[in-house]
This record gives C-alpha cells, structure tokens and sequence, in this order.
C-alpha cells in the first residue's frame, strides 16, 4: 500500500477546508479561533484511503500573516494540491504558493478549481487557459486541472483518481540516522507530551532514545503511531506522532527536530544556493530576511553579490538569528519582512561553525558544492576546512552522506592524492594545508635563528604556536617530514634550521650519541674529564659536544665540571618535593641519603638547586622554593634527525 502526503494549498477562502472535509468526513477547522473567523490559521491534518492507497492532506493556512505555518506545513510534501476558486479566479497567494512548492522540490503538482457550481463553463475555461500560462512561469508544465464542487461532489471522484495515479510509487528508504522535524506538539492526558510531523531518516523503535537537535535533551519513545494507527516502529515520509517520556510539551516546539544522540549539530551560518522567484523584484545585499526550512522559521541576513535580479541564482551565505539543523541539499524559502512576500527558495549547501567568518572563501566554497559528486564535496570541505576528523558526524551530517557512501567517498580522495591521511589513520587533511603549516614552522624558526642568540625552539612550543592552523598530531606530522628532508633539524625535543651552529656532522652526531648515553637516566653523571675518559676522545672534543648539548638544553650545567641530563634533573626535583611534603626542612645528609648519591654529586645538585629558586639555603638546612613547582619531566631525548 502505497503512502502520499498531500499539500492542499491556495488563497483565503478558496474552499481549502471545504475540499479536505469532502475527502477525508474531516473538519480541520479545529481552532475555535478558525471556527470564529471562518479561515484556517494553523495547520489542519486529515486522512483517507482510496483503493490500495493511503493519503495524509495537510491543509495549509491561505491568509499572508499565516504563511509561516503554510511552510511548516510542505516541508514534506509529495503532491501540491492548489485550490483555486473559480468566482475569484488567481490571487496573490494562488502563485506564492505555487512558487513555493516549486522551490521545495514538490513537482508534482494538481489544480482544483473549486466552486464550478457558482460560475459558468466559459469562465471555468478562462480560469484553466489563465492557470496554465502562470504556472509555466514557475516551472510547472502539462498541470493536470480539475473542475469540482465541495458542495455538489462534482468532480471529487476524478479528483481521488487523479491523486492515485500520483500516489507515491517509491519506497522510501530507512537509512541513516533518525531525523523528523516538528510541526506540531500537544499534551495527552495520562500520556503526556506528543510530538507529530514525517521522518526524514532512519527510523525509530518503542524504548528507543531520541534527542532535541536545538537543546540537546534526550527523550525516550514511549508510543509511535502511524497514520493514526499503534506501530512498534516509524515509517520514513509517514506522518507520525511520537509519545515521549522524559520531556513535556513546554520543552518542544515547532521547528524543533527530534535526532538520533548527538548525529545533528544546528548551525547558525550556512551556505545556500540562492534561486530567486521569476516575479519577485531584485534584493541587494546584505539584507534582512525571513528564513525558512523544514518546519523552522527565523529572522536571517544574506550576504553574497551586491545585488541578485528575478529569476536568478547565486550563492550567498545566511546568518540565522536561531540555529537551524541544515543538510546539503535541503530546501529553504526566503520572505522578506516588509513588504511581506515570498522571494526566492533555495537548496542548501553546507554549515559552518558561527566562529567561521571567512565570508570571501566561503563564498568561493559555494560554486564547488554545486552538483557536485560525494567525492568532490567532500574534497571542498576539507579544502575549506583544513583537516577533519576521519570519523567526523559533523562531516557526515553536513555532506547528507551516510557513513559507507562518506567512507566510499573518502578512500576515492585519498587514492586520486587530493586528501591525505594523518600517520595515525584520525585525520584527514588538505595537501594546501601541509603546505601552509611547512611554511608557517620554517618562518618561525627562521625568524629565531636570524633574530635570537639562540637558533632553537622547543617542538612542543611551535606546535603550540601551530595550533590555530591545525591539530598538534598534524603539525607533528610536518615537522617529522621536514626533519625527513633536512629542512628542520632536531636535538632532543630542540628543532631549529640548519646552519653552521645547529648541524653536527655524521661523526659529531655519532659522539654526540655516545655521550648522551652515559648521562641518560643517570643520577650520578660523569664529569667532563670522566667522560672524556670514557668516550677516548680529547677533553676538548668532548667539552665541545657537552656546550651543544647544554645549549640545547639537553644538559644542565650544574657547575664545576658536574653536568646532568635533563630528564635525571627532573626525577630528582620529583623526589624532592616528596622528600619536603613530609618536612619543610631537610639536611644535606637527609637529601643525599633520599636521592641515593654521594656528597660528591650532591653539593653542585644543591648548589644548582639553591641558584633556580628550586630550593632555600637556611644555614644548615634547604626548604622547597618557590621555583619547585616548575620542574617537570622533558620528552625522552632524542639524537637530531
């Protein structure tokens, strides 16, 4: 049994309600305030089945000052059916709405010319020639066109028949995560909150958890019902009312969406393809508009062209003054706020976080995302982007892929060479950005080699200063890269350029190793003659490598010949600050007998120590210094690279 929604649209007082009371036996006039003033202000819904199949309408308010709600109401409409009354002919809303539909991907399409019981054949012929012709206008072509009476039932059995042979034929399909925007929210008593509108995506059981995309909060389903019936399990494109535990009414509102846990994040600034109205007057930019998709509505300011003229399409970027869930390809309306009128519709391109004010490249970003394969956005964001995490929602619900088509996607990038993977298989990156970020750490340590005393930095410190560029685990990356091609050099965690003061020769770097190795993890270091010693080199050789190792920070030199790795110095300092945790107050012997060492090494440590501020002297005693609490443990020494 095939499932339609139904969009029954048209100007005030056309017989809207008149022809959806026929069909289905439903008044959907049920706001007092409707019964009242004789119009539909909000959103009516009523059923019925022709044959094999089954149809929800959704009669939408005609007057201008509702239209908000008429849009809530075609956000997930098969078939357009526009009401227009024969005694009054075409209005101004009678091709809004047509327009409408149109730029929200609805193209199919029905008129009812209703109240043929009041006017004449020629004037119904007149009407029928006059609509095909407007209707072109916007797109829509070989409408088909029925005559009937609500009050008569002229016409109705045609009608039926007509919309059978548009009922939909495709079964839609339940995959991704779940994802129905609200057009409706009410209490039940003894059951509590109900939220009504048609899924999107993937499909929810009874028991399941869904979330509030707007405020994060969960809830759990407690009852699913399915055009009107009990079901264990929603149905994509039905229209569908969800019981939830765990939240009321007062919490959810039209416009809300209700997810799968943490699959959509609302945007505030999204990109837009712009497709103005064929009779709407050109705008300039920026300008204040009314924005609207799926069932939320909000205030928006456009940024693109200087100017956009009838009939035509342009990229533009769209900040929300209220985040909205917005996927690539999902329809939008635009309004303007005075004079009230709709002007264009669009289809959405992508979200970017609010902080992303970069509007000349997004703005370039757009023309790339048009009809664009899974493969090419995917390209563009990350181009934009920089990196991404390889596993990225975010990603996912931005492009509209699910994750085999992005994973499909993303191995297709990396095999064509315009998308790289980080060593760790996490992220993926832009070859652009690998570039930026060489050139970016390059500058860097050039501008300290011509401008310090000292050519070299920290690693940890210029990752640092990378990190609003990219990740620390991409900026790893291109400085062992560039270490790989001898741009960078590296002692210890020390990297610098290459030059005559910071490149050691193969038989330099060699002793170097030789040397770090017999002060590595050691506590009670050789002197520089012990060393020499060890190493059967000249004192003098072996001074000159310890001045480098000191320079780079690798030594520390405590003085009088006595030097020390700086990983041993830190364990030390470590043990230290346990050693005056328990007293305040320490004697030479009690430090000497903690760390495990000889007065010999002893004195020049404490000495040092005395010297950073680690420790106080007190005649006979050491306290801990201000200072102590600044020692930590280095990375492992490295050789340089």
């Amino acid at each position: 049994m095939s499932y339609t929604i139904i969009g029954v649209i048209g100007h005030i007082d056309h017989g809207k309600t008149s022809l959806v009371a026929a069909l289905t036996g439903v008044d959907t006039d049920s706001h007092p305030e409707e019964k009242r003033r004789g119009i539909t202000i909000d959103l009516g819904f009523a059923t019925f089945t022709h044959g094999s199949d089954q149809f929800a309408l959704i009669d939408a308010p005609g007057h201008q000052k509702y239209i908000g709600n008429l849009l809530a109401g075609v956000s997930a409409v098969d078939v357009g059916l526009l009401v227009v009354a024969c005694d009054q002919g075409i209005q101004a809303q009678t091709l809004e709405h047509a327009a409408i539909l149109q730029s929200l991907g609805v193209s199919k399409l029905i008129v009812a010319m209703s109240r043929i019981d009041l006017v004449d054949e020629q004037t119904q012929l007149e009407l029928a020639e006059e609509l095909e012709l407007f209707l072109a206008e916007f797109g829509f072509e070989d409408i088909p066109t029925v005559p009937l009476s609500s009050v008569t039932g002229e016409g109705l059995d045609d009608l039926r028949m007509l919309l059978s042979e548009m009922a939909s034929t495709t079964e839609r399909s339940a995959s991704g995560p779940f994802r129905m925007p609200i057009d409706r929210v009410f209490t039940v008593e003894g059951r509590g909150c109900v939220a009504a509108g048609s899924p999107w995506s993937g499909a929810l059981r009874i028991g399941d958890q869904v979330q509030i995309a707007r405020t994060g909060q969960l809830a759990r389903v407690r009852e699913i019902e399915v055009h009107g019936s009990d079901e264990q399990e929603s149905r994509i494109g039905v229209r569908t009312a969800l019981n939830l535990a765990g939240v009321s009414a007062t919490d959810l509102s039209r416009g809300d969406e209700l997810v799968s846990k943490d699959t959509q994040s609302p945007a505030s600034r999204i990109l837009v393809e712009l497709r103005m109205f064929v009779d709407a007057a050109e705008i300039k930019c920026p300008t204040t508009i009314q924005f609207h998709t799926a069932t939320s509505a909000t205030a928006a300011r456009i940024f693109g062209p200087r100017t956009i003229p009838a009939g035509g399409s342009e990229v533009v970027i769209v900040d929300l003054e209220q985040p909205v869930v917005a996927t690539h390809g999902q329809t939008c309306l635009f309004r303007r706020p005075y004079p009230v009128g709709s002007f264009a519709g669009g289809r959405i391109l992508g979200s970017v976080q609010p902080a992303a004010k970069q509007t000349t490249r997004l703005l370039k970003l757009g023309p790339q995302l048009r009809s664009a394969s899974a493969a090419e956005r995917v390209t563009a964001w990350i181009e934009f982007l920089g990196e991404c995490p390889i596993d990225s929602v975010a990603l996912q619900a931005t492009l509209d892929l699910d994750a085999q088509q992005l994973n499909a996607a993303i191995t297709s990038c990396i095999e064509d060479g315009v998308l790289l993977k980080s060593a760790d298989g996490k992220i993926l990156t832009s070859p652009s950005l690998l570039g930026r970020l060489s050139k970016f750490i390059l500058k860097i340590l050039t501008h300290q080699a011509e401008s310090m005393d000292d050519a070299w930095l920290d690693e940890q410190s210029v990752i640092q200063r990378a990190t609003p560029i990219a990740a620390p685990e991409t900026t790893h990356s291109v400085l062992l890269q560039l270490i790989k091609d001898k741009k960078v050099v590296r002692v210890n965690r020390m990297i610098a350029v290459p030059s005559e003061n910071t490149v050691l020769s193969k038989k330099q770097l060699n002793r170097m190793n030789q040397l770090l190795s017999l002060y590595r993890d050691e506590r009670k270091p050789p002197t520089l003659k012990e060393a020499a010693i060890a190493l059967e080199s000249p004192p003098d050789t072996v001074a000159s490598l310890i001045r480098f190792a000191t320079q780079q920070r690798i030594l520390i030199d405590l003085g009088h010949g006595f030097f020390i790795s700086q990983q041993s110095f830190a364990g030390l300092c470590e043990e230290l600050q346990e050693l005056f945790s328990e007293s305040p107050e320490r004697s030479v012997a009690e430090i000497r007998d903690h760390w495990g060492i000889t007065r010999k090494h002893a004195i020049p440590l404490l000495e040092f120590c005395d010297k950073s501020g680690i420790t106080v002297r007190n005649g006979d005693v050491r306290m801990q210094g201000r200072e102590m609490s600044n020692q930590f443990s280095p990375e492992p020494a490295e050789s340089q690279s």
